[in-house]
């Protein structure tokens, strides 16, 4: 994946803080939460070169060329809007980035090419969006991001949302990724790295990955919470954490919880994958998570921070009896707990959710018919621990997205209809 080739250093800025509300209310009409957009519209509907202003509601735009953000302007995009890449071209941020969708007017940034539903898995389309780690504040929510992972100068496919970078500002910058929808991305679709503090929640992330490619790919040094997002079909590691593997400090520190994840790491060759991968001094909290139909499962490996790794109350299903002993994978520190629910085999699986189709090996289905609620008889109902034996970072630093809290039914659809509000779609928005 493409790194920041500069980083640009800038001065102290006060950040408009979050009130914390509890699942996920939607904060997008309080401007008191997040920076005010420019009252200046972009002009032109084709976008290229160094770009700052607003897009504006329903509208259409096309990206003819790579676009910079500077370090003290804003790009934002109103509710409604469509962004169409027209060739392999990207987003560089180093200020403010806001995509200000709603749930009922969704932003959608897509490629007008028209091969991509059938290589999928084999070339990228657009570059996606790459953030530098200083960047003063990233605020994503209700937002379609699709078909990325065109290649960089060096011929690697891209992110679709990559923060990397140096830290000289109040340790890196705020990231708010929440409910928001990834589909057919050729590498990872989250990659965080640095001292930076993010809250993923109520995403729904399908199909990422070719031959390789993590959903989530997060280190060296990023804090948050990781929670109620729904993740299908990922080539490789659906979660992975690390913090380096010399340098210890700024520790990687995620709670993950309430997350659900389905018929993954089947495409990857070469080397075992993992729904959830903590490796090289990370530290975590797991909890409440569904994990079901997948290659392996939770991997806490003996370069993990094990001292501070707790995890417990995870459903954990694999799609046969000779994947059971991967349920933590083998010769890892990480074990079974007794609050644990473990199972194998499709009947099994098929009992979790209204509806579950196993994947389609060694490609896999494209078309995502799985129905991820859970069933009236679900064993996930009601086993999940709700004792909050970990410290949220939304709640008590107030400064990063909407507050979310563990529920009382494991994976991101609970029966009360709190945590992620939106099913998988069959099918991208295009």
């Amino acid at each position: 994946m493409k790194k920041l080739l500069s980083y640009l250093a800038f001065g102290a800025t006060v950040l408009l803080l979050f009130s914390c509300k509890k699942n996920g209310d939607d904060l997008i009409d309080s401007t008191s939460n997040y920076p005010k957009p420019p009252a200046n519209y972009v002009k032109s509907s084709h976008l290229q070169g160094t770009l700052k202003g607003t897009l504006k509601a329903d509208s259409t735009y096309y990206l003819v060329g790579n676009v910079i953000v500077n370090q003290q302007d804003t790009l934002a995009v109103q509710q409604g809007t469509t962004i169409i890449a027209t060739g392999n071209y990207n987003f560089a941020i180093y200020g403010t980035l806001l995509c200000l969708g709603t749930d009922a007017k969704q932003i959608t940034f897509t490629t007008q090419d028209v091969s991509k539903f059938t290589d999928i898995g084999t070339t990228g389309h657009w570059g996606g969006f790459l953030i530098d780690s200083t960047s003063k504040y990233i605020y994503i929510r209700y937002t379609h991001i699709n078909f990325t992972g065109g290649p960089d100068s060096e011929g690697s496919a891209q992110a679709s949302f990559d923060v990397e970078g140096s830290q000289s500002y109040n340790a890196g910058a705020h990231i708010v990724f929440e409910d928001n929808w990834m589909f057919g991305g050729i590498d990872d679709g989250i990659h965080l790295k640095g001292d930076i503090t993010v809250s993923i929640k109520r995403n729904v992330l399908q199909r990422l990955g070719g031959q390789d490619g993590e959903a989530m790919n997060i280190k060296a040094g990023v804090k948050g919470d990781v929670a109620y997002n729904y993740i299908w079909s990922a080539a490789n590691n659906c979660i992975k954490l690390e913090t380096g593997k010399t340098v210890l400090s700024p520790q990687t520190k995620l709670n993950i919880f309430n997350n659900t994840i389905i018929n993954s790491g089947w495409r990857k060759v070469g080397e075992a994958t993992n729904s959830i991968l903590v490796d090289k001094f990370a530290a975590v909290s797991i909890y409440n998570n569904i994990l079901v139909g997948n290659h392996t499962g939770i991997n806490i490996t003996s370069k993990a921070d094990t001292l501070h790794c707790i995890y417990g109350n995870n459903l954990i299903y694999s799609i046969d009896d000779s994947l059971k002993s991967w349920i933590y994978s083998v010769g890892s520190f990480g074990k079974v707990q007794s609050t644990d629910v473990i199972g194998s085999g499709h009947t099994a699986c098929a009992t979790v959710f209204t509806s579950w189709v196993p994947g389609v090996l060694p490609g896999e289905t494209l078309q995502d018919n799985n129905i991820p609620s859970l069933s009236s008889g679900s064993p996930a109902i009601g086993k999940g621990n709700v004792s909050d034996p970990f410290t949220y970072w939304t709640i008590v630093s107030g400064t990063n997205g909407t507050a979310e809290v563990l529920n009382k039914d494991l994976g991101a659809y609970p029966k009360d209809g709190n945590g992620n509000k939106h099913l998988p779609i069959s099918k991208p928005v295009n």
